[in-house]
């Protein structure tokens, strides 16, 4: 029996021919019969496995079926009972369904007779979609912020008289501030504006994220779990000389931006079974004019749906294989929600953002580095470590 498949439920033959049957209802106005005996225009007794009759204003069609659940291929010789089926009867059209393919020379001649041939077998798992019907992997999602932010070596020049010394700058991660002008970097040398100081860090927590989540694989063998991360940064602005922020009180002159980032990693596994929910889902090739029908009917759903399968569609690279590990970076403004139960992993290097300007516009780069021994922001080791 076949685990990824349906066919099996229909290996009995009277089985396989209510299944045909169902393939034929609702197409139409039709009237589909099963296991229909009649006498022949010479007076003898004939059987057909399904009979389809559309009728029209002025006209009726008949279609005569045969359902072939053998473990042989079809032959030749079947083609020729329903080719005298079909006259005798008075028919316009037959047909024959199987789930084995028809015998080499079959083809050519049921063309011939203008019978068509179909063959009714699973999905591949290329036509499930890659893997296959059963998808297994695993999810790692992750979300990170800001923590402890401290601005080492700024310099403020005074634009208004007074104290300045407690300068306050209430920014944080917000899609608005990221389009604030009040946020706007300008040139020490020229005056002129560049990017956003909210933009910077809002690319530099995805540069970051994605560097660690690129950098963690599988844990534990998959087990579910969530993992904060906790490393080390700092923003490197001294490569541009777009680092003056301007605030009402002050010019601040900016070098560089320390910072704790807590990455949190939740580790989750997928099991997927595609066709749950249906009774059936084939594939319903034409044998004569290559159509290929992808059949399924939802389960408690009396129709059957059809669509037509693309032979690229087969041909398509494989995003996956089942036990793969998937990851998923959320944006910098997804908030972290709290995990009382959560590990806690510790970044033994620090993780410099180096900021360049470029037409106006922020280049980010990463670079790894030692740890220096004090450094504010920085991950505060375990116990007893």
């Amino acid at each position: 029996m076949d685990a990824t498949g349906f066919m099996h439920k229909y290996y009995e033959w009277d089985a396989f021919e209510l299944f045909v049957k169902q393939l034929y209802e609702g197409d139409g106005d039709v009237v589909v019969d099963r296991d229909v005996t009649e006498v022949d225009r010479y007076g003898a007794k004939r059987q057909t496995d399904v009979k389809i009759t559309r009728r029209t204003r002025f006209h009726t069609y008949v279609t005569l079926v045969e359902c072939k659940r053998w473990k042989e291929p079809v032959g030749r010789d079947r083609i020729d009972v329903l080719a005298s089926s079909i006259e005798a009867l008075c028919a316009n059209k037959g047909a024959i369904f199987t789930t084995t393919g028809f015998e080499e020379g079959a083809v050519a001649y049921a063309k011939a007779k203008g019978i068509d041939l179909f063959v009714v077998r699973d999905l591949t798992p290329a036509e499930w979609g890659a893997p296959g019907r059963h998808l297994h992997l695993f999810l790692h999602t992750w979300a990170g912020e800001f923590q402890r932010i401290n601005i080492p070596n700024a310099q403020a020049l005074p634009l208004i008289d007074g104290d300045i010394s407690n300068l306050k700058l209430d920014m944080h991660l917000d899609k608005e501030m990221a389009r604030n002008p009040d946020f706007d970097l300008f040139s020490i040398k020229t005056g002129t504006p560049g990017p956003n100081l909210v933009g910077i860090l809002a690319d530099a927590h995805g540069l970051i994220l994605q560097s660690l989540s690129c950098a963690v694989g599988l844990i534990d063998k998959g087990k579910e779990l969530v993992m904060n991360v906790l490393a080390a940064c700092e923003i490197d602005l001294r490569g541009t000389d777009y680092r003056q922020l301007r605030l009402p009180e002050a010019a601040v002159r900016l070098e560089h931006i320390e910072f704790r980032f807590n990455a949190q990693l939740r580790q989750t596994e997928i099991r997927v079974d595609r066709g749950k929910d249906l009774d059936f889902a084939v594939m319903v090739e034409n044998y004569i004019t290559q159509q290929r029908l992808l059949a399924h009917r939802r389960q408690n759903d009396p129709g059957v749906n059809f669509q037509v399968a693309n032979p690229q569609d087969a041909a398509i690279a494989e995003p996956f294989q089942n036990g793969s590990l998937a990851r998923v970076v959320a944006s910098p403004w997804v908030s972290l929600a709290p995990e009382p139960n959560a590990i806690n992993a510790y970044g033994g290097q620090l993780i410099r953002v180096l900021v360049d300007v470029v037409n106006g516009q922020a280049q980010l780069a990463l670079r790894a580095e030692a740890l220096p021994r004090a450094m504010p922001g920085q991950p505060s080791p375990p116990p007893n470590s």
